[in-house]
């Protein structure tokens, strides 16, 4: 109700000092008056734009996050961007017994068809977004995929909710910038050698998608992670992003859970039968 209130107040300011400037035929108030009012009117058509686009993030439909989130992903992590297939996208990873990703949603219609064709790749791997897991791990078993046993989540936010945490003291940060990605890694004064915490998002038009957030062991539970998340968004909506998605493990879904990330969807993995590596497991 606040804006609202704002712009009437500014046209009524607007009306008033051209009242003022009929009686004292002051032609400065004339003036102020047209400023007044086109700055009014300037003000309800952003904050209308602004409604706008955080209305079509909060009604983009599963496989638009999907989309979206993957391309950031990729545009993270310097991989090639994903091409759109039925159903989702394939993502050129490049990684040992991960060279190619398709990520894709639970759609009945196009699953089996991917889950055939990353049966027959060598060293693919299939993530499906879905509301069911329970539902999806019949069609890898079925298709004679290698389940994965990791617990992840498609989650997302409008940035201008995000909760805001402070650096703790003791500690110190370091930002770099490269196109649209920002990196961010915070180490603590006692030892400049050891990276305390980090992670980075990508901004693509107005999305910013967070990766590789990173607490070492020995400082956590101090407020970094939820600091770093913070100096992140700072970051993102400073280069125009307005909302926010990630993939969060199960250890980090509760971290964003409390700085207002809520879930989408849960991710579910598996790969083309292979011995188990030590190539990364997740996408957080």
């Amino acid at each position: 109700m606040e804006a609202p209130g704002r712009i009437w107040f500014g046209y009524l300011a607007a009306v008033g000092i051209a009242v003022v400037g009929l009686i004292t035929l002051d032609p400065l108030a004339f003036v102020l008056a047209v400023a007044v009012l086109g700055a009014t009117v300037l003000g309800e058509w952003y904050r209308g734009r602004q409604a706008a686009l955080a209305a079509a993030a909060q009604s983009a439909d599963l496989p638009e996050l999907v989309s979206r989130w993957a391309r950031g992903w990729a545009y993270s992590r310097g991989f090639p961007r994903p091409t759109e297939v039925p159903g989702g996208v394939r993502v050129e990873v490049g990684q040992p017994e991960r060279r190619v990703e398709w990520v894709a949603t639970d759609d009945a219609a196009t699953l089996g068809g991917l889950v055939d064709t990353v049966r027959a790749t060598p060293e693919a791997w299939l993530s499906v977004v879905t509301d069911s897991p329970a539902g999806v791990r019949p069609w890898f078993a079925e298709g004679g995929l290698a389940a994965g046993d990791a617990k992840e989540a498609l989650m997302s936010i409008g940035l201008a909710d995000h909760e805001s945490r402070p650096l703790p003291d003791g500690y110190r940060v370091e930002v770099e910038r490269d196109g649209g990605v920002v990196a961010v890694t915070v180490r603590s004064d006692d030892d400049a050698e050891v990276v305390a915490a980090g992670g980075r998002v990508a901004v693509i038009g107005t999305d910013a998608v967070a990766d590789r957030i990173r607490t070492d062991p020995d400082h956590r539970r101090r407020g970094l992670g939820g600091a770093v998340m913070s100096l992140l968004v700072v970051a993102a909506r400073e280069a125009g992003a307005t909302r926010g998605l990630l993939v969060a493990s199960e250890m980090g879904e509760a971290l964003y859970a409390g700085l207002g990330w809520r879930v989408e969807a849960r991710l579910v993995t598996a790969r083309s039968a292979a011995p188990r590596t030590s190539v990364e497991s997740g996408h957080d």
